[in-house]
């Protein structure tokens, strides 16, 4: 269910706030939650709580909530746990349906902590609450001063666009020390917790509406609701950067003891962000050069001009320029010759990049990106500039500060790496708003992770709500398997047939006469394949034998076969076999992140050999399919080489659409596997060799 977001950003814009825990004692977490909002000059009413009553800073501290003679819109809970459920219950009573919960000792601590977690979930549900945390550093908003974490917040968070929801406090406090560091603003800030009753997807809806939100970054070391996060995430026109830990299952144990938190499979994680137009970051450096590049105006187009002060960086500029995929195009003749004016010795040779080593006037400097940012072939600059303090330090500030001006002017973007002492960086971040890098290669990297972003988010696809979508009479039902987990090798393949698969003709048969007749019936070559559930890997359990040229030939594999796996009685599966191309698997889950998700990659052997496969969230379009193709590192294979013509890439995409389709009508398919899946030249179809499909252990039901 949808969130309701304009309740939900109640949490931003409290009229007052009850600080349920805070007491004058300079050791006490909650007084600092009051510090920090008279610090940050919060001007609404600040109502500290505590059973010992007194005064803190000039304020009553009520002995309870129900003391206070008028309504209050959010309450700031910091006690031991065990006396949570208690304190939400006196809330309730109180009419107070906003709540931040910031103790720790919930589910995070295993199962002695859950008990605890469902009382405060009951309380919720009967009064109507809904509540942040608990084990979280709660809310800020730098709009009104709101400044809720219990540790002393740093004085110089500016306000600014992005806004930051974390699922740790500690690591979300260092996102708001590395903006502190580099002057960039912050708006917003959730330190989520356990996210026991608000998620991150309740949160992230009301950001993308907030008017004083551009950019939105997430710390996650899970998802609480995946499938959720990419419907509501598809429909952001706002960037948006997941910094998804919890990556392996070492740190999926740590993870869980720290914030519950599922591990997902993390291939699945990327592409599945990448589908609805989200960046994926890796490390808090990353994360921050994102951020840094999404300050500055979208760059537009891959083609740059570099401006060096040295040229040595201008090389290193210009590999980085080659490493992220990016052109430089050469300047014009009058170009060149008007900047070759203002030089010295003219012993430089000017080009694309622009070696500026032999001319020291920085008022030149200017000139050239200006001139640069005015030519329709150039999308973005990258300025490397070196001095030191106490030489032509006040000529460089000067020069950036009018680089400032020229991006606002141009609304094009300038990367600024300063080669000087820490001390000029840091008075560069404190005193100009343009982003500064400290090598070439980290701005490159930015224009590339800013350009990645207006990509993606061209290509992103919307993500419907499955019940919106499901069909309510899919072209084929699962058949009955009284609490079966597997269906039989023949019914999946019928199944897929309905579905539109292709499948060469087969027969069954459970007697070596049986076995010939059918191979009369069909004619030659066949396979013959065991008719039984979940067998992955038929040639290696031996459980198929290919190339069967006679009726003779059949009846012998049968009788061979069913020696080898007597007593039990062999049913086998007699299947012509297929004309040749090119082998590629079509694969599917209901994953429990993210729901119902397709894969595709190259076939037979090689896709456990190479691990080389694309995900995506199911339903898919055929420009999905065609993406999936083209990611695999196996694509040229799919292509062409050596004057191939290239596989059926259409009837590819036709099967990988209705797989998915399949997938979403069919919750009751926990995995399938339609692999080999043999794709002929362009024109010449594709055919599914083999199915395999496991169900959930309700079997054949439809439910969710």
């Amino acid at each position: 269910m949808a969130a309701d977001t304009t309740h939900l950003a109640s949490f931003f814009h409290p009229r007052n706030v009850a600080v349920i825990g805070a007491s004058a004692d300079t050791a006490n977490l909650g007084r600092n939650i009051i510090k920090n909002l008279l610090n940050f000059g919060y001007q609404g009413e600040i109502l500290p709580v505590n059973i010992q009553k007194g005064v803190l800073f000039g304020q009553r501290i009520y002995g309870s909530v129900e003391e206070v003679d008028h309504p209050i819109d959010l309450a700031v809970i910091l006690t031991p746990a065990k006396t949570i459920p208690g304190i939400m219950e006196a809330c309730g009573r109180k009419g107070i349906r906003r709540l931040v919960i910031e103790s720790g000792g919930f589910s995070e601590m295993g199962e002695e902590g859950l008990p605890l977690a469902e009382a405060c979930l009951s309380v919720a549900r009967r009064y109507g609450i809904r509540f942040l945390g608990p084990n979280g550093i709660g809310v800020t908003n730098l709009q009104n001063g709101l400044v809720l974490p219990f540790w002393p917040m740093r004085e110089d968070l500016k306000l600014g666009k992005v806004s930051i929801l974390a699922q740790s406090g500690g690591v979300g406090l260092s996102y708001l020390g590395f903006l502190a560091e580099e002057n960039i603003g912050l708006n917003k800030f959730v330190s989520m917790g356990n996210k026991l009753n608000v998620d991150e997807n309740d949160l992230l809806e009301v950001l993308i509406e907030d008017e004083g939100t551009e950019i939105i970054l997430l710390y996650l070391e899970g998802f609480k609701d995946g499938r959720r996060f990419l419907e509501i995430a598809a429909r952001s026109p706002k960037p948006i950067l997941v910094h998804k830990s919890n990556r392996f299952q070492e740190s999926a144990r740590i993870a869980h003891s720290h914030t519950a938190a599922l591990f997902a499979d993390d291939r699945l994680v990327d592409q599945a962000l990448e589908q609805v137009g989200c960046v994926r970051v890796n490390t808090m450096v990353d994360a921050v050069d994102y951020v840094k590049s999404l300050t500055l105006p979208p760059l537009k187009g891959n083609r740059l001009a570099v401006v060096s002060r040295s040229g040595g960086h201008a090389v290193i500029a210009a590999d980085a320029c080659a490493h992220y995929g990016f052109d430089l195009p050469p300047f014009p003749r009058d170009f060149l010759a008007r900047i070759e004016t203002s030089f010295r010795a003219k012993v430089i040779r000017l080009q694309n990049p622009l070696d500026l080593g032999d001319l020291f006037d920085l008022a030149v400097y200017e000139n050239i990106v200006e001139e640069m940012l005015k030519r329709g072939d150039v999308d973005g600059v990258l300025l490397v500039h070196g001095y030191r303090r106490g030489l032509d330090h006040e000529d460089s500030r000067k020069l950036v500060c009018r680089v400032e001006e020229l991006i606002d002017a141009y609304r094009k973007p300038v990367a600024v790496a300063i080669f000087t002492e820490a001390v000029e960086v840091d008075f560069l971040r404190r005193h100009t708003g343009v982003p500064i890098f400290t090598a070439p290669e980290n701005a490159m990297r930015a224009f590339y992770l800013s350009h990645q972003w207006g990509v993606r988010k061209k290509a992103a696809k919307a993500i419907s709500p499955l019940a919106e979508i499901r069909s309510k009479t899919p072209p084929a039902i699962l058949p009955p398997t009284s609490g079966r987990t597997h269906l039989l090798l023949s019914e999946a393949t019928d199944f897929v047939r309905a579905y539109g698969f292709p499948v060469p003709e087969y027969r069954l048969a459970r007697s070596a006469g049986e076995a010939a007749a059918a191979w009369r019936t069909i004619g030659g070559p066949v396979a013959l394949k065991v008719n039984r559930p979940h067998i992955s890997h038929k040639t290696d359990a031996g459980a198929v034998i290919l190339g069967i040229e006679s009726s003779d030939a059949a009846a012998e594999a049968f009788e061979n076969l069913a020696r080898r796996l007597a007593p039990e009685p062999l049913e086998a599966v007699i299947q012509a076999m297929a004309p040749g191309g090119r082998e590629v698997i079509l694969g599917g889950k209901q994953d429990e992140v993210f729901g119902p998700v397709v894969l595709f990659g190259l076939g037979g052997i090689f896709v456990e050999a190479l691990e080389d496969v694309a995900w995506r969230a199911a339903p898919i379009e055929r420009s999905d399919a065609r993406a999936m193709m083209q990611q695999i590192r196996g694509r040229k294979i799919l292509e062409g080489i050596r004057g191939e013509e290239p596989c059926d890439f259409e009837a590819l995409e036709d099967l990988l659409v209705q797989l998915s389709r399949m997938l979403v009508d069919h919750p009751g398919i926990f995995e399938i596997d339609i692999n080999p899946v043999r794709v002929g030249r362009q024109g010449r179809g594709a055919a599914a060799l083999d199915a395999r499909i496991l169900l959930r252990s309700n079997g054949d039901t439809r439910a969710a």
